[in-house]
């Protein structure tokens, strides 16, 4: 009796490459490419209407029918760009993939497209026709002239695999001769969904288990049976695991628990029972091999905004410090103070990892050599854990503020950005050092790559897993309304609907128009769109403008932006230059060192403010777009979030973002007032309303979830958008007529990937 038959194949072929459905594999002249579920039946879809526009709707029902619409678009955006990352395809010079602005996607090239029905042979087929023997060898001959059906493919089939094996060992052998590294294969071991995208993630020194945590708490997954379970914490805990002990039991968290959202790293059994916390004013713990000592985080300014996930936000200072396991005897290790030179802006210490055998701690610096992040340095540096001077291993641009990690086989692994085209895909990359002097062995080699930046590096404790998570969220363009009765506002709506980092900056005078910057055709560029309108034309492009935040004159006619001429020489002044908003020529308004930001009143104020940051210090200077530089106003330690009222009467500066705390400064007297944000602490930025009686400031929920406050002069604060925790608004712009606000929102899917045998 004849088996039934498998469902029918569709399989496309295009280019060098072939698709087949029922596999699920995509492949490049025969070599399979890596594509995740979600992106690979989007390409399915694209394939089987080629040369026909995909409606973004069609897609939506088809693919994404229990997701909300400003998830889809998430989703969506990053599927095709992953569909492209695949088949080396261009955005902007599609060979296969073209977008139909606010509408779909249509696949451009030909498809040929054909139907098998994989299967098991009928009992009653007729036999295939002979296949003459490639390789010399003799026909079978036992019990019949030919083999029977199945015989015979069972034979082909041990000769191409022979063939393959061949095939693929003489390769790897080339490689080897040649020298050239081979990255293996990442496996995702999480599925979460733009709600609930991962913040952190580390795998158990035995290699049993992952723990990471996400917007809804914190998990346990078994890696091989993949039985997942939350922790037992506390409401309201919001921990964020950063590292295990030996014993592959206890866990180090990093919690701000307390009101004052102050942070604190914990110890906690993932078996239950009591928690200890061990230190405060800390986070980021990484636990000693042996167990005895911890590498910990302590911030000691604030940070200023930036709108690029895998920057950081923008800058901090932080110092290294040392403790016991216990807690105790807590002390300065690395600082800014260890490491400054002249030139440089300013230093952050970043991730943390210990040799093995702990005699030595490898870190991250990162050198701010002036406010544009393209020309900070980031190098890979050891020292003894007893102290001593430092030993650098290697320094680069394109290394990932991210993490990294100590290998047992000597290799210290950290993420790199290989593609100078592409800012938001990096791969993991190992160098050899030796673990007692603390110096490098040899060159820096691939280990993995993949899609999105790299959050953290962990590896368990024989060295045959790498655990780390990849993050692909962006900041996208929102539009939001406030409603006529309550002013609050509105379910926001995207603006921006391609696949890279947008940033809302100013609206134009008329209300209708939002400016942004965006990297979607390589160098970031100024773009205008209308905010009833699909698509953007580029206003400015080509001077370093993602240095500062671009904006508009206080009379609304002129387009202020930054030049920087040498980005790797803080000496060098920066400039701040105008155009007409119509076109023209730019000139020259004022230069000088460090220029961070910079803000206008509205007319008939001709008030401007800039910011300039050297050190650790930040001063305020008033400056007019005709006479050039003003009177300095005020100085702060550290990088504030700040804004300027509309009439350019006060200056409002965030003094403390973790506890809720702005100052005002009047621009006539000087005359400042303190005030605390009632029942918020968290505070990530400031713009004030249109009318200038409040000001609209980014906060957290206990919770995690995203909210736009609107916060009146004495302080009280009222809840005007809240985003829930997969979609966190970065700051809210409101547009002149006070109608609508810009919205600068980071959304997206952060999975945790896995790399074994590496």
């Amino acid at each position: 009796m004849g088996s039934a038959a498998s469902p029918a194949d569709r399989i496309f072929r295009f280019g060098q490459f072939e698709l087949s459905e029922g596999e699920g594999e995509l492949r490049k002249n025969g070599v399979r490419i890596k594509l995740q579920e979600q992106p690979f039946q989007v390409l399915v879809e694209l394939l089987a209407n080629a040369g026909k526009v995909v409606t973004r709707e069609h897609l939506q029902q088809k693919l994404w029918p229990a997701d909300t619409f400003v998830d889809f678009d998430v989703g969506l955006n990053t599927a095709i760009r992953k569909i492209r990352h695949a088949l080396g395809d261009d955005a902007d010079h599609p060979h296969y993939i073209e977008t139909a602005a606010k509408r779909g996607y249509r696949f451009l090239a030909p498809v040929n497209k054909t139907t098998s029905a994989p299967g098991l042979v009928s009992e009653n087929a007729a036999p295939p026709e002979p296949v003459s023997d490639p390789v010399g060898t003799q026909p079978e001959t036992v019990g019949s002239e030919c083999a029977p059906a199945s015989e015979k493919y069972r034979r082909w089939y041990l000769i191409l695999t022979a063939l393959a094996v061949v095939a693929l060992a003489a390769g790897a052998l080339w490689r080897v001769k040649r020298g050239v590294p081979h990255p293996v294969v990442e496996k995702r071991i999480t599925a979460n969904s733009t709600e609930a995208p991962i913040r952190a993630a580390v795998v158990s020194p035995d290699g049993k288990y992952v723990v990471y945590a996400d917007s809804t708490g914190v998990y346990l997954r078994q890696i091989d049976g993949g039985e997942t379970r939350p922790l037992l914490l506390p409401k309201n805990f919001r921990a964020s695991p950063s590292g295990w002990f030996p014993d592959s039991t206890h866990l180090l968290v990093t919690s701000r628990f307390r009101s004052e959202q102050k942070a604190s790293i914990w110890k906690v059994s993932i078996l239950g029972g009591t928690r200890q916390m061990l230190v405060d004013d800390a986070e980021d713990g990484s636990v000693s091999p042996d167990g005895s000592q911890i590498a910990f985080f302590r911030r000691t300014f604030g940070r200023p905004f930036g709108f690029k996930e895998n920057r950081a936000l923008g800058y901090s200072v932080s110092e290294l410090w040392l403790m016991a396991s216990s807690g105790e005897n807590p002390h300065r290790f690395v600082g800014p103070k260890d490491s400054i030179e002249p030139g440089s802006v300013g230093v952050e210490v970043l991730a943390v990892s210990w040799a093995p055998g702990g005699r030595r701690i490898a870190y991250i610096e990162r050198r701010i050599i002036a406010t544009t992040p393209a020309g900070d340095l980031y190098s890979l540096q050891t020292r003894d854990s007893t102290g001593g001077e430092s030993q650098l291993i290697l320094s680069d641009h394109r290394i990932a503020a991210a993490d990294l990690c100590w290998a047992p086989d000597g290799r210290l692994l950290y993420a790199l950005r290989t593609d100078p085209k592409n800012e938001s895909d990096y791969g993991v990359w190992a160098i050899q050092v030796d673990p007692v002097t603390g110096k490098a062995k040899g060159e820096p080699e691939p280990v993995s790559e993949g899609l999105g930046w790299i959050g953290s590096l962990s590896v368990t404790a024989d060295g045959k897993r790498l655990v780390l998570w990849r993050g692909n969220t962006q900041s996208q363009v929102f539009v939001s309304e406030f409603d006529k009765g309550t002013y609050h506002l509105t379910t926001p709506r995207r603006l921006t609907m391609d696949e890279n980092e947008n940033g809302p900056t100013a609206w134009m005078p008329d209300s209708k128009s939002v400016l942004f910057l965006s990297d979607r055709s390589g160098p970031w560029k100024l773009f205008r769109q209308r905010i009833d309108q699909p698509n953007a034309e580029v206003v400015v492009e080509g001077r370093n403008i993602e240095t500062a935040l671009p904006r508009l004159s206080a009379d609304g006619s002129q387009i202020l932006f930054v030049d920087v001429p040498r980005p790797d020489d803080p000496s060098v002044p920066i400039r701040l230059m105008s155009m007409p908003l119509s076109g023209g020529v730019p000139r020259l308004v004022l230069q000088d060192r460090g220029i961070a930001n910079f803000l206008c009143a509205r007319t008939p104020s001709t008030i401007c403010v800039f910011s300039k940051v050297l050190g650790t210090t930040s001063s305020f200077i008033t400056f007019d777009t005709e006479r050039g530089k003003g009177r300095e106003i005020a100085r702060f330690d550290g990088w504030p979030n700040w804004g300027l009222s509309p009439d350019g009467s006060q200056l409002t500066v965030v003094t403390d973002d973790h506890q809720g705390r702005l100052q005002f400064i009047s621009l006539e007297t000087g005359a400042r007032r303190d005030m605390v944000v009632k029942g918020w602490s968290v505070l990530k930025g400031v713009d004030w309303t249109a009318q200038g009686r409040s000001v609209l400031i980014g906060s957290v929920t206990p919770s995690g979830a995203s909210v736009i406050l609107d916060v009146d002069l004495d302080g009280n604060a009222h809840v005007l958008l809240e985003t829930g925790p997969h979609a966190q608004v970065l700051w809210a712009i409101p547009s002149p007529d006070g109608r609508y606000a810009a919205l600068n929102v980071l959304t997206g899917e952060n999975n945790v990937w896995m790399v074994e045998n590496f």
